[in-house]
């Protein structure tokens, strides 16, 4: 692992905090944009633990 590796993992948690933040403010826009952020982010973690 390396310290692109570590970036990812903290940059797909404050994503994760920025959702939970919008939806509480029942923000749609915001919700729907960090939705598909976290699930591109999160593909890329797996990929990163798989390989």
């Amino acid at each position: 692992m390396n310290l692109f590796d570590f970036l990812m993992f903290i940059l797909t948690i404050f994503i994760a905090a920025g959702v939970v933040r919008s939806a509480r403010m029942k923000n749609g826009f915001a919700v729907g944009f960090g939705i598909v952020a976290l699930c591109i982010f999160l593909l890329a973690d797996v990929l990163i633990l798989t390989l």
